[in-house]
């Protein structure tokens, strides 16, 4: 983040969780680093004695950061930003203060085109993504975090299919959630936003990238490169937002289609042989090597 001009200009606050038992020295030395952090504005350490995990310790924070701010920009620790991403984060929730309409700011950009034409440098969506995004406190408050609603949304085919417009994994999340299979808090931010007809305004590329797959990682432990978006290396330092707040047609299309089931099993299968490939090398698995599709299944909004 430091390779954003307002870094110097902004707040760091690094909410770091208890540790889980046998974790006490990696906890350590992460304080330890946390509290080695120059550049910033202000660096504070918010240390949890117990393990929360990972719901508990997102909307704890957020909350609590919105006690005393009107807005909040939230990163998890396995994000590269952009340059830009601080520019576009601040503008966007300046120019859409009093929209209420409008309930996040998304970093990340989903893996879609554009059109080359578009004379912005932000859409609509109505998915938010958790790799780098903002809200503000009147609709961070607002949410229902024990989602009351469930109980009637479970059985209604008609409701579900309309929450699945932002792909078709959503509700199926929702119900897992709700099951105690997963610990999401954004599963729940996005039925808000789906219930309120609400919006997310994201960039046109990418200024986020996450690199915090593979065996180690708390959530993600499969790969999720091929959610990679091109990355916006040379941004503008002011961006181009549009004024009209309205979703476009041909970007829910692929939203739908990239979130399809499909698409997401597509994505399994390759997932599956290039795990094959890797551990046995090419030719074991070269006859059951599946047409080029997207990326891994999990992405932006799971299970955070």
């Amino acid at each position: 983040m430091l390779t954003n001009r307002l870094a110097a200009d902004s707040e760091l606050h690094v909410f770091c969780d208890g540790p889980r038992p046998g974790q006490e020295q990696r906890v350590r030395e992460v304080r330890a680093y946390v509290r080695s952090i120059t550049g910033f504005a202000r660096v504070v350490l918010h240390e949890q004695e117990v393990n929360l995990g990972l719901s508990r310790s997102i909307i704890g924070g957020v909350s609590e950061m919105l006690k005393t701010h009107e807005r909040v920009i939230v990163l998890e620790d396995d994000l590269k930003l952009s340059p830009g991403f601080l520019d576009f984060m601040n503008q966007s929730l300046q120019a859409y203060a009093a929209n209420p309409q409008v309930m996040s700011v998304s970093g990340y950009a989903f893996p879609i085109r554009h059109d080359r034409s578009l004379a912005q440098d932000a859409v609509f969506g109505v998915r938010a993504s958790s790799w780098g995004w903002a809200t503000w406190r009147d609709r961070w408050q607002a949410i229902d975090w024990e989602v009351s609603e469930y109980a009637r949304f479970r059985g209604n085919p008609l409701r579900r299919r309309q929450f699945n417009r932002g792909g078709s994994d959503l509700s199926c999340m929702l119900d897992r959630q709700m099951a105690g299979q997963i610990d999401s808090w954004a599963i729940r931010f996005c039925f808000h936003q789906f219930l309120h007809g609400l919006v997310d305004v994201f960039p046109v590329r990418s200024l986020v990238e996450n690199f915090g797959f593979g065996a180690g990682a708390e959530n993600c432990k499969q790969d999720v490169r091929g959610w990679t978006s091109e990355m916006m290396e040379a941004p503008p330092t002011r961006f181009r937002l549009p004024a009209d707040v309205r979703t476009d047609p041909g970007v829910l299309r692929q939203f739908r289609s990239f979130n399809s089931l499909r698409a997401r099993a597509i994505r399994v299968a390759k997932r599956q042989w290039l795990s094959l490939r890797a551990r046995f090398g090419p030719s074991a698995s070269a006859a059951a090597a599946p047409k080029a599709g997207g990326p891994s299944r999990l992405g932006p909004l799971s299970p955070r």
